[in-house]
């Protein structure tokens, strides 16, 4: 499978499921293990599922030094739709602080060969 999309599936799915807890936390009427019967919880768990089959197919195609980064993409997408969905509020340091991190994705991106051969063209930026 195309590396790009299971690392576009990964972030996704991971923010979906950040997103999914906390619709669960704020439609439960009860927590602990009743609160596993929330529809918000379980489409979570779902989405954890499938960024754990993604995650272990892309760790099976790419070194984790070139992977690893990319992860920290759901610091982006999380908040992003966080302002959109729960009408939450971000401020300029953390604006700042997310092009920080895309930028140093792309920089890692550039100094982390992206495949086993060591063939420094194939980074994403």
């Amino acid at each position: 499978m195309n590396i790009f999309f299971l690392l576009f599936s990964t972030v996704l799915f991971s923010s979906l499921a950040q997103i999914f807890m906390k619709a669960a936390a704020m439609h439960s009427v009860t927590y602990g293990l009743l609160g596993v019967f929330n529809i918000w919880f379980i489409a979570a768990m779902v989405c954890m599922a499938i960024v754990f089959l993604c995650w272990q197919m892309a760790l099976g195609q790419k070194p984790i030094a070139f992977l690893y980064p990319f992860l920290s993409l759901v610091y982006v997408v999380v908040p992003v739709l966080s302002v959109y969905l729960f009408q939450e509020t971000i401020s300029v340091k953390y604006v700042i602080g997310i092009f920080c991190i895309i930028g140093g994705i792309c920089i890692t991106s550039l100094s982390v060969p992206s495949s086993k051969d060591s063939n420094p063209e194939n980074s994403i930026c």
